[in-house]
């Protein structure tokens, strides 16, 4: 049975690391440069939506056996496989092929498609969480060493399961510290900003190994802080504008990424974008992405509401 408290805490944190993505999406208009929203995607974001995907897991890959496993991890598998056609369908109006229209977008898709292995590593463990977290912690090393983000990461993907499993622990912190919780997601936004700015500054190569082991502290970090800080909105206004936030994260991987390049490119008519007109048009696409899902959301939850009766 699903945890609904969970399943909220899970969309405002979705719609919460949206928010923080805006920028990063900007920096995709840029072939060089942008280095400080690129590495705090790196050390922030990606390691906060994989965080998330495994709190929202942690169920399946605990109790249901290998053939339902898989049908619950299809539509996961299916938003990555649309997100990816749909970034090589829509790049011509981009001017790019659909080779470069679906790196371009890869960022996204693959935040859809890597919990999908991720889950299923996990399920393959369930019953020895010592050992789940030591391959967690080995493929940490061995994918810094080898440039391989996707072995890389896999730790955060572990922690949301481990913080899932815990969950009632972490509301009671929440209820019973609610300005704490609602100051840690900010607190370590800013410090992950701050450390991807001081590493811009040193000219570096883009890399998780050049930043060291702070991007490996800080990724840790940002699980808890954005679902304790999603669970202090749970029952707040603000909350529940940034849960529909959250709600259209399908749509947002499928569409975003394409819908942004489509419209820096009409701006822009071949000149090169300005960091301004870069994250104007970020948040223009994010905005009208989930305005129009979360409209498609409430007509489908009133048409079901409304044909209940009838089929009773």
């Amino acid at each position: 049975m699903r945890d609904t408290e969970a399943d909220a805490t899970a969309a405002i944190a979705r719609g919460l690391l949206l928010a923080l993505a805006t920028p990063s999406i900007a920096a995709l208009a840029f072939d060089s440069g942008a280095a400080t929203l690129r590495i705090f995607a790196e050390i922030a974001t990606i390691p906060g939506f994989l965080a998330v995907a495994g709190w929202l897991l942690a169920t399946q890959v605990a109790s249901l056996p290998p053939t339902r496993l898989l049908r619950s991890l299809a539509p996961m598998a299916g938003c990555a496989a649309a997100a990816a056609a749909f970034a090589a369908a829509a790049a011509p109006l981009s001017g790019h092929d659909w080779r470069a229209g679906m790196a371009l977008a890869a960022p996204v898709w693959r935040l859809a498609l890597l919990p999908v292995a991720y889950a299923l590593v996990a399920a393959s463990l369930r019953g020895a969480p010592g050992f789940l977290l030591a391959l967690a912690m080995t493929a940490h090393v061995a994918g810094v060493i080898l440039g391989m983000p996707a072995l890389a990461q896999f730790i955060f993907f572990v922690a949301g399961v481990m913080l899932a499993e815990r969950r009632h622990a972490l509301f009671r912190l929440v209820d019973d510290e609610p300005e704490f919780a609602l100051a840690s997601g900010p607190f370590v936004a800013v410090l992950s900003a701050a450390v991807a700015i001081r590493f811009a500054q040193t000219g570096q190569p883009l890399s998780i190994a050049a930043v060291g082991p702070i991007a490996l502290a800080l990724g840790l970090a940002v699980a808890p802080a954005a679902l304790a800080n999603a669970g202090a909105l749970r029952h707040r206004p603000f909350g529940e504008a940034v849960a529909r936030l959250g709600r259209a994260a399908p749509a947002l991987a499928i569409c975003w990424i394409p819908l942004f390049a489509t419209l820096i490119a009409t701006a822009n008519r071949g000149a090169a974008p300005s960091t301004a007109s870069a994250l104007l048009m970020a948040l223009a696409s994010l905005l009208v992405i989930a305005v129009v899902a979360d409209m498609a959301l409430d007509a489908r939850e009133k048409d079901g509401f409304s044909g209940a009766p009838a089929q009773r």
